[in-house]
């Protein structure tokens, strides 16, 4: 192993981690505007919100499935950074809206 997959890997797991980060926040966003849109007016409503399950779906699901056939150690840091972060900012919305 020479230093040019070292680095390789390296920038395959931070590109992971800025996905994910930017992926999750507006998953999150995306979310609590479908929860909103449920509690007013109920599945009529998330009728309304067609991108954000859009966005939601590929984000959590088809992108990860590409970037991980691309490269595994950015998929990896891509779902964990995901996972983390999205759990984390719904959590403080549940929390906030108490």
């Amino acid at each position: 192993m020479d230093i040019s997959e070292i680095l390789n890997y390296i920038l395959y797991g931070f590109s992971g981690l800025c996905f994910g980060a930017s992926a999750s926040r507006y998953s999150v966003l995306a979310t609590v505007n479908m929860v909103e849109a449920y509690r007013k007016n109920g599945f009529s409503g998330l009728s309304s919100c067609w991108f954000g399950i859009l966005f939601v779906l590929i984000a959590a699901f088809v992108f990860p499935v590409w970037f991980i056939g691309r490269t595994t150690v950015g998929g990896f840091c891509y779902y964990a950074m995901f996972i983390y972060f999205y759990n984390r900012g719904y959590q403080l919305y549940i929390k906030n809206r108490r």
